[in-house]
């Protein structure tokens, strides 16, 4: 049975690039989950691990699978057609919502360069283990620059389609545009103060996944400028990626493999098929909770905010590992609750990208199949908008683009730039 998601994504993947004849989001998808699918059997192989343990049933690889389809379908076409109109936004609040972006998160990444400069050369696993303050007194001006990236940072999805957009259909500057870039990072350095790497793998997958979705409208020139720009910028972040798996797992894996740190990021990458399944098949809850889902509206209707730590020790489980947003989902609105929410999700997706002018694109359509795109993408580990802060950026990007959809400027007619 664990040979089901791996063998299904695969030709799933194959069918489709055939189908499509390019390497689109619904493709960088499959590809993520095929892969994951694939170190997962290694993992279930391995004696040493828990994994071996869990019971792979076929109708948990039924509805993962299933489910998981759905949720791609609104990426598995065509991105657009080869000729196509661009409504462009209005240059004035395209510029005003940028710069304003720009200025909070380089406001609260200067405030914060010292905090900086000492994580880089602090172990992440202590930062991890017992937090910031353990190690560093922060001052009153670093205190509020972390507030600043806590309810800020999480705007670098909307930062890096800006970007992106700015570079492909705008004559913005390239100092704009770096910017807007550089800002988008701030979400890095956020997770830098708890020793993280999902931040940094985030970001790193949005922008992948911005550069396919904008790749065939970019000119040949400002291809070869995102391209440069990106390998210098993956070089740099894969090497602080290398660093704080060496530094924090050392040892971890020492009793049964010579290769702890490699280890991990293989349990990273393939544990969130076998935990899913592990959830479907073992865990019953006596209630269900929407509060990961809406934190905001849990705590308009509920007398008691919530806590996820209380929350996960409540469980008879442990639910604090990576299962897929499905998994997360599992556990707190059981097998009917994620049939609905996908039906909401697929109507959202349907609904948001009819064009009243065929084959043409808004600025606020994107954003938002971006927003839908988001929850399978970095869904991959765990549903990644299950805080507050994480919220804001969703709806702050939602009222964004109803800005953006009533402030309309002209308009491009787009057909094979990438020889320009």
């Amino acid at each position: 049975m664990i040979y089901i998601p791996f063998i299904y994504f695969f030709l799933l993947l194959t069918f489709n690039f055939l189908r499509t004849r390019e390497y689109n989001l619904g493709n960088f998808l499959l590809s993520l989950y095929t892969f994951s699918s694939l170190i997962s059997i290694i993992l279930y192989q391995i004696d040493f691990l828990r994994y071996k343990d869990i019971e792979i049933e076929l109708s948990s690889c039924i509805f993962y699978c299933g489910i998981l389809t759905l949720f791609f379908l609104p990426f598995l076409s065509k991105s657009k057609t080869k000729f196509h109109k661009i409504l462009l936004p209005n240059s004035k609040l395209f510029t005003f919502v940028s710069i304003s972006l720009i200025v909070i998160n380089c406001v609260a990444l200067l405030l914060l360069a010292k905090v900086i400069v000492f994580i880089l050369s602090h172990d992440p696993g202590t930062l991890k283990k017992d937090g910031l303050k353990s190690i560093y007194a922060v001052n009153k001006f670093e205190i509020a620059g972390q507030w600043i990236l806590g309810h800020f940072s999480d705007f670098y999805l909307l930062l890096l389609i800006l970007f992106f957009y700015s570079k492909t259909y705008l004559k913005n500057s390239r100092l704009f545009n770096n910017l807007l870039l550089f800002s988008s990072m701030s979400t890095i350095v956020n997770g830098l103060f708890v020793g993280g790497r999902t931040q940094l793998i985030y970001w790193v997958l949005v922008f992948i996944s911005c550069f396919l979705y904008f790749k065939d409208d970019l000119s040949k020139k400002e291809k070869k400028r995102v391209t440069r720009l990106s390998v210098i910028v993956f070089s740099l972040l894969f090497f602080y990626l290398i660093t704080v798996t060496i530094i924090r797992f050392s040892g971890a894996f020492s009793n049964a493999t010579e290769y702890a740190e490699i280890f991990s990021l293989l349990d990273y990458a393939g544990q969130s098929f076998l935990n899913f399944n592990d959830f479907y098949s073992n865990f019953h809850a006596a209630h269900y909770t929407i509060a990961r889902i809406f934190p905001f509206t849990y705590d308009w209707i509920s007398a008691v905010n919530f806590d996820l730590d209380t929350y996960k020790h409540s469980l008879p489980i442990d639910i604090g590992v990576f299962s897929t947003f499905l998994g997360d989902f599992i556990v707190d609105i059981g097998a009917l609750g994620i049939v609905i929410y996908t039906i909401f999700y697929l109507m959202a997706a349907a609904i948001s990208q009819r064009s009243v002018i065929i084959n043409s694109k808004k600025l606020q359509q994107i954003l938002l199949l971006f927003l839908l795109f988001q929850i399978p993408l970095n869904g991959l580990f765990y549903y990644s908008l299950y805080n507050k802060t994480a919220m804001i950026s969703i709806v702050g990007t939602i009222i964004i683009s109803v800005f953006f959809k009533f402030s309309e400027g002209k308009s491009i007619e787009v057909h094979d730039r990438t020889d320009a």
